[in-house]
Parts: C-alpha cells; structure tokens; sequence
C-alpha cells in the first residue's frame, strides 16, 4: 500500500499501521493493556503536560519516515518542538515514544524499535504488563539504542530529557483499579 491510499483510509474503523508499505490491522487492545497506557500517559500529562513541558498523547498517528506510518501507544515531544504537531499526523521523531506490549511482541521489539531508532527517537520506552517491566531505551552516540534499565514495580523511572519527571512504577504495576485478565 502506498502512503496516499493509507492517508486515504477512513478516520472511523480499526487501528492501522502502515510499515515499509504493508498495512497492518490492529485488533482492539486487551483491557489491560488499555489501563496501563492511560495510567502511564496520566502520569506524563499531569507531571510535563500540565506543567507546559511537553505534548503527549495516546494513541497518536506518526510519520516516522515515507512508507512509516505507526500508531505509538504514546508519544511525548518536547513544548517547544511543538511545529511537528500537524492537525492528524505527527510527523517526524518524538522525543519519547512508549509501546506496551500487545499480542505482536515482534513488531515492538524488533520492526518499530528499528523504525525509531532509524527515525531518531532519543528514547524508546517498551512495557510489558505480563512480565510488569518497563525496558528504556536511549539513543547512543552511534545512532543506536542502547538499554539504560530494566525497570520493576520497585523502581522509579525518570527520564534525563525531563529531569522534572519522576513516577515509582509501583504506582502504575500494582495500580488498585487495575485488573489483570485471567484467560
């Protein structure tokens, strides 16, 4: 599929990704996976959103390069890259981008992280409710990710793009409301 007949596709319908021109249909998320990116998006927007820091987002529709077109479970960009904020598409590298791991754990962490990578998103945040860590990721000197942590329930993750943020991922992992599928 080409870029214009993925732009073409109607706003109303399933989730899609377009990646090296093959269309990918997104199946709705589980309800965990929903909870766990509105917990950590709250947590952004109330501690740099609202503080007037930075954008962010869930889900979001970003170009990351020509045949790219990804829907990040979050972004976060900076206040004042704020011109890369289009009226539907974010186009170009945000400066945190957050996957939770779904049913398509391969595409996340291999194909997407690739992509940012290649489009240099500074970090790269994966989280897996299964396993409850939150893997970051920062963008080497050499253009490549290197793994800056491993993160547990036990651990705080701050981030150096925004040394205001700060959240005890015990806060998000063993959240009250959150309620884990048992099939």
């Amino acid at each position: 599929m080409t870029s214009e007949e993925f732009r073409s596709l109607p706003e109303a319908g399933p989730r899609c990704e377009l990646l090296e021109g093959v269309l990918y249909v997104m199946p709705e998320p589980a309800l965990d996976h929903q909870f766990l990116v509105q917990i950590l998006w709250k947590f952004l927007f109330d501690q740099l959103t609202a503080a007037g820091l930075a954008h962010t987002y869930i889900p979001v529709n970003l170009v990351v390069s020509g045949e790219n077109y990804l829907s990040p479970d979050i972004i976060v960009i900076r206040a004042d890259r704020a011109e890369m904020l289009g009226e539907v598409w974010v186009n170009g590298a945000p400066d945190i981008v957050v996957e939770v791991l779904s049913t398509d754990r391969d595409r996340d962490l291999v194909e997407k992280r690739a992509l940012y990578q290649q489009a240099g998103v500074p970090e790269y945040w994966i989280l897996d409710g299964d396993a409850n860590t939150l893997t970051v990721l920062e963008l080497g000197d050499d253009g490549s990710y290197q793994e800056r942590a491993v993160l547990t329930a036990a651990d705080t993750l701050t981030t150096s793009l925004f040394p205001e943020f700060s959240l005890p991922l015990a806060q998000v992992f063993t959240h009250p409301a959150r309620i884990r599928s048992q099939d």
